[in-house]
């Protein structure tokens, strides 16, 4: 798992790519993303927050995006983000919820500085 680094005073966005092996895009009801410093605490569908899912693989390219990719994006840090993280490190869980799954993954680790 790639690691990210982010500095707590500030705001950026922060992306994970989603590969799919069956189904599309506009199968995805909703994306989320959740953090805990605990890397064995095991989230709850209702304990993501929403995020934004980017399709990088249309055109025109929607803002946001990057060519080729389709990414869960976050905005991490104290600038009206949603999600605010004190300094630790973090394991960083995705949720992409189609009408019949919630599927579940853990995917990153987050060290905010």
């Amino acid at each position: 798992m790639p690691g990210v680094s982010l500095y707590h005073t500030g705001t950026e966005y922060v992306a994970n790519a989603i590969t799919f092996t069956r189904g599309n895009v506009s199968d995805v009801v909703s994306v989320g993303v959740y953090h805990n410093t605990n890397p064995t605490t095991i989230p709850a569908v209702g304990d993501f927050t929403t995020c934004i899912l980017v399709d990088g693989t249309v055109l025109p390219l929607p803002p946001l995006g990057e060519t080729g990719f389709i990414d869960i994006l976050s905005l991490i840090g104290p600038r009206g983000s949603g999600i605010t993280l004190t300094p630790g490190d973090y394991q960083r869980w995705c949720l992409i919820s189609t009408a019949t799954e919630d599927i579940i993954r853990m995917v990153d680790t987050i060290t905010i500085l």
